[in-house]
């Protein structure tokens, strides 16, 4: 049972799996925990009485896909929990999450001062089974709660927590608190992923990914912390750590590499920061490097949180000369008439779209879509994942520009970089032979 040093919030939820495991003839349990996104851009775009509406048609439907023996319990305005009373197998379990997820993903209709409205929301949802290896209801809601942050590390709309032999040695997420410590006490580093022109096989540039140096754990990517301090102050400190880092070495690269670019990754708290724009001019003036050096790269979701207020932030960093990069595209909600008018540089092709171009004609069709989709509007194409030598051959008859994938090169340390790149033995990915300019050079004529 919930202690005194429980919050309150899951008190209500902890007291039904308990009830639920004492009472006569149940033999097991599927817990759900359903995350519920969206409903800021709701209350931002249609007002708070409409998100309200919105939350309240999707809290029923859900509680409709259960059994009458099943039972909602609600946790907070986004977040509940579904009890399954005895699950015939974990596909039960599994079938009752892809409902949840179709009944939240559907439009919810309502009468709006501009006459009907339609809104919808989108859902994550954390699977976790007793008897397993939890002991307490505490305990099989923290599986739950990990389930639903590895799916957003797979990019994925449910899992369901598993304590096999893999699942144990995984890192579970840190607390906030971990995270912020680590940044102050140096655990934190930056490896760069090489970006290589395709016409060419040039070295381009290099994207910084962060990785945590944990003293127990090891390595860990994003994926285990980002998810936890997004729309913390820890998310402005990590960015800063990301720009010092990378420009004080792309400030020695561009000596070597004269075109070279570094590519930065800004979260959707550090887009909404009003002092982005100072913070990247100030990081420039430190290292004493052009602008023109360094790309951010903004997810296509993270702009449609508030698009006129990005905007507005783009323009800023284009008018210092930074170059804007759209990531993740295809992934998001970006309508055509609005990436023509976003103030960017380059476009980066998901990796989900990459992936099957040699095997699938729809994936292939649709790749070559984006190449010309985002050359009709100026913009340099970035494809990520590239994974063998078939895929860059691919990507380089649509006319990609620049690739970046594990068969290109893996992400490493500033000094292994270095020495990688910097050794006339290594072997360029392509021998087609240059063309006069590459997309290393501005596409555009300026940067404002």
């Amino acid at each position: 049972m919930p202690d005194g040093n429980t919050p309150r919030r899951y008190s209500s939820v902890l007291r039904e799996i308990e009830a639920l495991r004492s009472e006569s003839g149940v033999t097991n349990i599927a817990l759900l925990l359903v995350s519920l996104h969206g409903l800021a851009e709701v209350n931002r775009a249609l007002g708070y009485l409409a998100g309200d509406r919105v939350l309240e048609a999707v809290t029923d439907r859900v509680a409709g896909i259960g059994r009458a023996q099943d039972r909602l319990v609600p946790i907070d305005g986004s977040l509940f929990a579904i009890l399954v009373r005895n699950p015939l197998h974990e596909g039960h379990a599994v079938l009752g999450a892809e409902k949840a997820l179709r009944v939240v993903a559907e439009p919810v209709e309502f009468a709006g001062q501009r006459g009907v409205e339609r809104a919808r929301l989108r859902a994550r949802v954390g699977i976790a089974l007793w008897p397993g290896t939890a002991t307490s209801a505490e305990e099989l809601l923290r599986q739950c709660e990990w389930a639903i942050d590895e799916a957003r590390r797979r990019d994925e709309s449910w899992m369901v927590y598993r304590d096999v032999a893999a699942a144990a040695d995984a890192p579970k997420p840190a607390a906030w608190f971990e995270i912020d410590d680590a940044l102050r006490q140096g655990e934190f580093e930056i490896h760069y992923q090489p970006k290589i022109d395709l016409r060419t096989g040039v070295l381009c540039g290099a994207e910084a990914l962060a990785r945590w140096r944990h003293p127990v754990r090891g390595l860990l990517p994003p994926g285990y912390f980002m998810p936890v301090i997004e729309g913390t102050e820890s998310v402005r400190t990590l960015l800063w750590y990301a720009l010092n880092t990378s420009l004080r070495q792309a400030a020695e690269w561009v000596r070597r590499w004269p075109d070279f670019r570094v590519a930065v990754n800004a979260s959707p708290t550090n887009l909404a920061d009003a002092d982005l724009v100072e913070l990247l001019s100030e990081a420039l003036h430190i290292w004493n490097l052009p602008a023109g050096h360094l790309v951010l790269e903004i997810t296509e979701s993270a702009l449609m949180h508030d698009p006129a207020q990005s905007v507005r932030r783009l323009q800023g960093l284009r008018e210092l000369g930074i170059h804007i990069s759209i990531d993740d595209f295809g992934t998001g909600y970006s309508s055509l008439a609005y990436l023509k008018n976003l103030p960017a540089d380059e476009l980066k092709i998901d990796r989900s779209f990459i992936s099957g171009i040699t095997a699938n004609d729809t994936d292939r069709r649709l790749a070559e879509s984006v190449v010309q989709l985002g050359h009709a509007v100026g913009l340099e194409v970035v494809a990520e994942g590239i994974e063998d030598d078939a895929t860059r051959q691919a990507l380089v008859a649509m006319g990609c520009d620049i690739g970046q994938g594990y068969h290109l090169g893996r992400p490493a340390s500033g000094a292994d970089f270095e020495s990688q790149w910097s050794s006339p033995a290594t072997d360029p990915p392509t021998t087609r032979a240059a063309p006069e300019s590459g997309p290393c050079e501005e596409r555009r004529e300026s940067a404002g």
